[in-house]
């Protein structure tokens, strides 16, 4: 593996590790970003593991790149991406939610879920890296 995908896949892992840090702590909106950057970081590793350009935020678009050289299904895997992609802006920002803060719109079940999403997607990575 180059330098470039296990930094990017290392810092995968310390976002994933950050959440249940903060999970721990009840900062629920804050964990679900994290899930959210934890996947995003682990397809971006992917795709610079083929030599593809990870640029962009939303981890379903950059699934699609890994999945056009590919050229195969991974329906599941990308249905956890336009999952955590939909808290890209909404965990962090007063303004992107009607009349609610967001450290007060996200709860534990939510960020269970998140945590659970970002792992799965980074197993999945860890397993696309290793069958090359």
């Amino acid at each position: 593996m180059n330098e470039r995908t296990t930094n990017w896949l290392e810092e995968a892992n310390w976002d994933l590790g950050n959440a249940n840090i903060l999970f721990e702590n009840d900062r629920f909106n804050t964990v679900v970003f994290h899930c959210q950057q934890a996947a995003e970081k682990a397809v971006k590793a992917l795709l610079y593991h083929n030599k593809i350009n990870g640029w962009g935020h939303s981890i379903h678009s950059l699934l699609e790149k890994y999945k056009n050289i590919k050229n195969e299904n991974f329906d599941n895997i990308e249905r956890l991406a336009l999952s955590l992609d939909k808290h890209y802006i909404t965990t962090r920002y007063p303004d992107a939610l009607p009349n609610i803060a967001p450290h007060k719109a996200y709860n534990k079940q939510e960020a269970e879920i998140a945590i659970n999403q970002a792992k799965d997607i980074i197993n999945f990575v860890n397993k696309e890296i290793k069958g090359d």
